[in-house]
């Protein structure tokens, strides 16, 4: 067996099918040569593909690709030199090859194809299903059909590489656009983290010096106007043990005040109640929707909003339990930052309320406790 002088290229030049040019190419060499088959093959590790074919039969000729134990051209392929046969029948190494015995390759003549490196890349080759001894005017024309093919064959490889780094250039600049895209998305999304932790923290730090409940309520009034937009805003405190929630309400134009608004039940249908009681985030997208959903909205100053979201407040170190509701007057898209946000402004608002609330608490136990007994004085002896 011949040593490989050439290693197979990992991938055809061409893709797996007919090419026109190719094709009128082995029609031209199977009218010159008088044979019933010509084809234009180009061979690889991965098979062996017929971008140029005359007189192949099906299911092959819509196929376009045979694996290499089809093939009678690997070895022109590996050792760069032609393959001429009078009967490949007789060949040791080809005659038990599957062409030979299922497509009737008798007699075989097969010229390399080049690359622009010069290196076999496939053959040119014609067949025949019956012994024939090829002359020497058949394989001077084979060879010259053969380079007409190679040139071709460049031309277009050179070409379909062109597509394919064009191809690969749109694809690294659409790669490019879309990580741009994500990184800009990401820098948005990354600021407006940003600044929802900025109205967090500013919300703090300006509860930190409350001493009373009407610092709380100035706070909490101010800020939620102001950056957040909204034109009304509840804060809620049941007892433990009490169905009562005091509700204290500050509404855009009107300076907030710790006179207790109208009454609230902890099982009222209100979006201030439910919170409180059921520890949970509750939403109303639209002013007719949640009066549909929560009658009891109307009872207190939230009715003028549009769109408003309460959420329970925790009191950590006092026994009572709270909920806070923010009402804004246009429609707003109650999205998961919104809900981050004012859940938040709730927590930090739950730390102040312990304060307000276990400072009054103090104060007023101060006042009511009854005097310290005296102890009485000794007697002394006479």
């Amino acid at each position: 067996m011949e040593t490989t002088a050439y290693e197979l290229p990992t991938w055809a030049a061409l893709p797996a099918r007919a090419d026109p040019g190719f094709d009128e190419l082995a029609r031209r060499v199977a009218a010159e040569l008088r044979t019933p088959r010509a084809l234009v093959v180009l061979i690889s590790k991965g098979g062996q593909v017929y971008p140029g074919a005359f007189g192949l039969p099906e299911p092959w000729e819509s196929r376009r690709s045979m694996p290499l134990t089809h093939s009678m051209g690997l070895r022109v392929a590996a050792s760069g030199r032609p393959l001429v046969l009078r009967d490949a029948r007789e060949d040791p190494e080809l005659g038990n090859r599957p062409a030979v015995l299922e497509l009737a390759v008798v007699a075989y003549a097969a010229m390399p194809l080049e690359d622009v490196h010069g290196r076999p890349i496939g053959v040119l080759s014609v067949s025949d299903d019956r012994p024939r001894d090829w002359t020497a005017p058949e394989l001077a024309a084979l060879r010259r059909l053969a380079s007409e093919a190679s040139r071709r064959l460049r031309f277009q490889a050179l070409e379909l590489a062109e597509r394919e780094a064009l191809a690969a250039a749109r694809r690294e600049d659409d790669a490019a656009r879309k990580a741009a895209g994500a990184a800009r998305a990401a820098l948005v999304a990354a600021e407006a983290a940003a600044d929802r932790a900025r109205v967090v923290a500013r919300f703090s730090q300006e509860l930190l010096p409350a001493e009373t409940l009407l610092d709380v309520l100035r706070v909490l009034d101010r800020f939620l106007r102001s950056p957040l937009g909204a034109v009304v805003t509840l804060l809620g405190v049941a007892e433990p043990g009490c169905p009562d929630v005091r509700v204290w309400a500050a509404v855009a134009g009107s300076p907030p005040s710790t006179r207790v608004a109208a009454g609230l039940q902890l099982g009222d249908p209100h979006p201030l109640a439910t919170a409180v009681r059921e520890r949970r985030l509750v939403q109303v997208a639209t002013r007719t929707t949640g009066e549909a959903e929560f009658p009891g909205m109307v009872r207190l100053p939230v009715g003028a909003a549009e769109t408003s979201i309460a959420v329970p407040i925790v009191l950590g170190q006092h026994t009572s339990t709270g909920g806070l509701l923010v009402g804004w007057g246009q429609r707003r898209e109650l999205d998961v930052p919104l809900q981050t946000v004012v859940g938040e402004l709730g927590r930090h608002l739950g730390h102040a309320l312990d304060r307000v609330l276990l400072r009054d608490q103090r104060l007023l136990l101060s006042t009511t406790s009854p005097p310290l007994p005296i102890a009485p004085r000794a007697v002394r002896a006479v």
